[in-house]
């Protein structure tokens, strides 16, 4: 899994959800080709992004750089952020105070914001998951998606406090590693930058 390269969002601290388009930075696209060039090492079976506008241009920057090509697929969509969207972070903090802690809580407060609620979240990116494990059989593929889907799948894995989600960073362009074994999947590695160090054709 991989999450896009820095937005404008990302930079003016925006809460831009899925209803608001924002393009990559100069420095976002620089993140992207360097993670891209890092891909090229592996056996890349299929690409499946967001539909959201910073991920699909992730996406078109990896396809070209490791030439597959990639499908949209909803389940890898960005949080609705209901009516906090386009709100500053800094200020819905203000505001609400612990509604992004609360967020991974479940908190009333999340749903009485029309805020999509992480369990929902959760739920896409296990059927993505089990989708992926399916059609793409001992093979590596790439998601590329947004910060709650990427800690939605981790939870999947470890049994994580909703503190330890919150504090959890995802880095732009960095690699999230996951192995589909016998049963389920595990977690090889989290924010991972340079893929010389991670073999995904060998045990």
């Amino acid at each position: 899994m991989m999450r896009h390269g820095e937005a404008d969002n990302n930079v003016q601290h925006i809460l831009a959800g899925r209803e608001l388009e924002y393009h990559l930075t100069e420095r976002g696209r620089e993140q992207v080709a360097s993670t891209a060039n890092g891909l090229r090492s592996i056996s890349i079976d299929a690409i499946y992004s967001s539909p959201v506008t910073r991920t699909v241009e992730t996406a078109k920057i990896v396809s070209e750089t490791i030439g597959v090509d990639y499908t949209i697929d909803e389940r890898l969509i960005e949080t609705d952020m209901g009516s906090v969207v386009g709100m500053a972070y800094q200020d819905v903090v203000e505001k609400y105070e612990n509604v992004f802690l609360g967020f991974y809580q479940d908190d009333p407060l999340v749903k009485n914001l029309n805020v999509e609620r992480f369990p929902v979240i959760r739920e896409r990116v296990n059927d993505m998951l089990d989708y992926v494990a399916e059609k793409h059989p001992n093979t590596n593929v790439l998601l590329i998606t947004h910060l709650d889907p990427i800690k939605a799948a981790i939870s999947r894995i470890l049994d994580l406090k909703p503190s330890a989600l919150f504090n959890m960073a995802i880095k732009n362009a960095s690699l999230t590693i996951l192995r589909h074994g016998s049963s389920d999947y595990n977690l090889l590695a989290f924010n991972v930058m340079d893929m010389s160090r991670y073999s995904l054709e060998q045990g």
